[in-house]
């Protein structure tokens, strides 16, 4: 029995997907070229829900993420009807983590609208959320500083990029996103999700480890902190180090990744170079 690799899920604001005029392929759900060259089908996405409106055909939501809403449609009947009937258990105001799929519907002005069909709804609190909307500031960025790179030379290619130091997917998406939005204003998307003022939930982030049989808490954020300091002798920390100590400290690379993406909003550090870090 073959099998099809499931889509990936990406992490994108809804401006990034509002902004999109762009779908490849000519099957009944094409994928969608995104202005920073994110080609998807599938997306996971955070926010509040502003809109709820049930009959008995469907459920239709509305989810608002820092930086404007995405829309959710879940039909009653069906092979679609469970998670239909999950997503009216939600009410306005409740924060809720979504996996779906996207579709599209172009008007006759030729204007592109998106929706989401969900696969998977569930609540969740704002930390969680606030870390969401750091991660996906960070992968927005970095696309876009790519993409600088690509547009400063008219023969760029993926191989150009990737020896800049960018990952294969960060060059494939920054040579898309060159092909099909030449007009962009990335510097305007860029100051958009540079503005957000994230506001950090009042959760404790110290975790319990246990030491020759005693409890003691661990401030993750300070630890990383105090090892990037003691550990930059002139060009940054490396990564790869960072890695390593957090590691023998019991943090794994996501919740190091997130950690590092929290201190460098409060700007606490910054990213010298790619994969090193300084603190301020």
């Amino acid at each position: 029995m073959a099998y099809v690799k499931r889509e990936n899920s990406y992490w994108v604001f809804s401006r990034e997907l509002k902004d999109s005029n762009i779908l490849e392929g000519e099957d009944k759900r094409p994928y969608i070229i995104t202005p920073l060259g994110t080609k998807l089908k599938r997306v996971l996405i955070t926010g509040k829900i502003t809109y709820k409106n049930s009959d008995d055909k469907m459920v239709k939501i509305t989810v608002m993420d820092y930086i404007g809403s995405f829309y959710l449609t879940g039909f009653k009947t069906g092979f679609s009807s469970e998670i239909a009937e999950e997503m009216d258990k939600f009410n306005v105001n409740d924060t809720v983590v979504v996996m779906g799929k996207s579709s599209s519907f172009k008007n006759d002005e030729g204007i592109f609208y998106f929706s989401i069909n969900p696969e998977m709804i569930r609540q969740i609190s704002e930390l969680e959320r606030f870390f969401w909307g750091i991660r996906t500031a960070y992968v927005s960025k970095r696309k876009i500083y790519a993409i600088t790179e690509a547009h400063k030379d008219e023969n760029a290619t993926e191989e150009t990029l990737v020896k800049l130091g960018y990952t294969e997917d960060e060059a494939a998406d920054a040579i898309r996103s060159k092909k099909y939005y030449k007009d962009y204003d990335y510097a305007s998307y860029l100051n958009t999700i540079s503005s957000i003022n994230y506001e950090t939930p009042e959760e404790s982030n110290a975790e319990e480890t246990v030491n020759n049989g005693s409890t003691v808490t661990l401030n993750l954020d300070s630890f990383v902190l105090d090892y990037i300091k003691n550990n930059d002798f002139g060009p940054g920390c490396k990564y790869d180090d960072i890695v390593i100590a957090a590691s023998n400290a019991g943090i794994n690379r996501d919740k190091l990744d997130e950690i590092l993406n929290v201190l460098g909003s409060n700007g606490d550090i910054y990213e010298v170079s790619l994969k090193r870090y300084k603190a301020l």
